[in-house]
């Protein structure tokens, strides 16, 4: 009998161990590459929700409706189809769960369990309100600068002083009616005093100066967006929706609940 031969075996037995304990080693690091560790894995989550949450708002802010899935916000955003940005660290090489539900759009990232819809889950929610807004409020402003230099806000009799009046109630009275959503009764009490006030500012010096009386109908021959050289096409808010014609602005925005005369108007 070999004497040798325990030690070889002994010796086989190491390499064969040693093989297996290197392959473990890079399937770990293969699984770490997917699977963050714990410590990292709640900061990486909250980055790559953060990446997806400021090209879901650029989405909206651009089109008026959030994309249909992750692969539609790549192509809108410019972001690289099959980027990290929207593997969900707390999985295993899958994305975020998405949904779009119209008025809002929420990313879900599996929590500590790795598993989806369970109580663990980071969740994150983007209501179109806000981009929304944004969209809509660059339509408006475009519009009312057009009405104030129109024959229904300024004419040749107004003096430096009155032209500087009207500019100035205008902006007012939209800056108010903008912040209106979301303002306590102390902040509504103000806004409401501001409204009333350039409203009559504006209702002054148009009289004063005699300014055309605004058209009836916001579109169609005749219509306020063609006289103050627009067109149709221009009077439509954030979500495709026809702008109203507000005694006042002029333009106005039903807003998100696509309800005129409510608090999200603007």
């Amino acid at each position: 009998m070999n004497a040798d031969a325990p030690s070889e075996r002994g010796f086989a037995l190491l390499a064969v161990l040693s093989i297996v304990a290197a392959g473990s080693l890079v399937l770990l690091a293969a699984v770490e590459r997917l699977v963050p560790p714990l410590a990292g894995r709640a900061r990486l989550v909250e980055t790559r929700l953060a990446v997806c949450q400021d090209a879901l708002d650029f989405a909206y802010r651009r089109d008026g409706a959030f994309p249909a899935d992750l692969t539609a916000l790549a192509a809108t955003a410019g972001l690289a189809v099959d980027g990290v940005w929207r593997l969900d660290p707390s999985g295993s090489a899958v994305d975020f769960s998405y949904t779009n539900g119209g008025a809002q759009a929420q990313l879900r990232s599996r929590g500590l369990d790795r598993l989806l819809g369970t109580v663990d889950d980071v969740v994150e929610t983007m209501p179109s309100e806000r981009p929304l807004r944004t969209r809509q409020r660059g339509r408006l402003r475009l519009l009312r600068a057009l009405l104030l230099v129109s024959p229904f806000r300024t004419s040749g009799s107004m003096t430096v002083g009155d032209r500087a009046a009207m500019r100035t109630a205008m902006r007012d009275q939209a800056i108010a009616m903008r912040r209106w959503l979301g303002g306590d009764a102390a902040a509504r009490a103000a806004l409401s005093t501001t409204l009333t006030a350039t409203a009559t500012t504006i209702s002054d010096l148009s009289l004063a100066n005699a300014c055309a009386v605004m058209p009836s109908a916001l579109t169609g021959a005749g219509g306020l967006l063609t006289a103050i050289g627009s067109t149709d096409t221009a009077g439509y808010d954030g979500r495709g929706l026809l702008f109203y014609l507000h005694p006042t602005l002029g333009i106005a925005a039903a807003g998100n609940d696509t309800t005129q005369g409510t608090d999200d108007d603007m």
